[in-house]
């Protein structure tokens, strides 16, 4: 099990700072102090952890769409939405790009989809609508 940072874990389990503390005083997370700074265990199954806001905030980006634009202007490609960040909205795409923001690509043609992202949609078996 890896130890990391506070910093660390909320990129890794996908959370906020602030829930990386709570969950340890709440026993959920093991931490330890390294002189100045605490330590998070990572679990090991890092696709089971949970976090109620978490799954609240992806919900809502599933039931949107999984295309989103990169940009304000709605041109270019359009990105398959792999997750968003927690502590803001900080987009990371199937592709490896990630975003400052996103805006929905309901409506967009098939021509417009990153072929990264639509390489990895097929390797994963990833549902390709846009439910609009």
């Amino acid at each position: 099990m890896p130890r990391v940072t506070i910093q660390e874990a909320s990129r890794i389990l996908n959370v906020s700072q602030s829930v990386i503390r709570q969950n340890v005083r709440d026993g959920k997370l093991q931490a330890t102090k390294d002189g100045s700074r605490w330590m998070v265990d990572i679990p090991e199954d890092v696709e089971e952890y949970s976090d109620d806001f978490k799954e609240n905030i992806h919900a809502l980006a599933r039931s949107l769409t999984p295309w989103w634009y990169d940009n304000p202007r709605k041109e270019g490609v359009v990105h398959y939405l792999e997750s968003l960040g927690i502590e803001e909205v900080e987009p990371f795409f199937l592709c490896g790009v990630k975003g400052e923001d996103i805006w929905p690509a309901t409506g967009h043609e098939s021509w417009q989809r990153c072929p990264e992202c639509l390489l990895e949609v097929q390797d994963q078996s990833l549902p390709m609508e846009t439910r609009e």
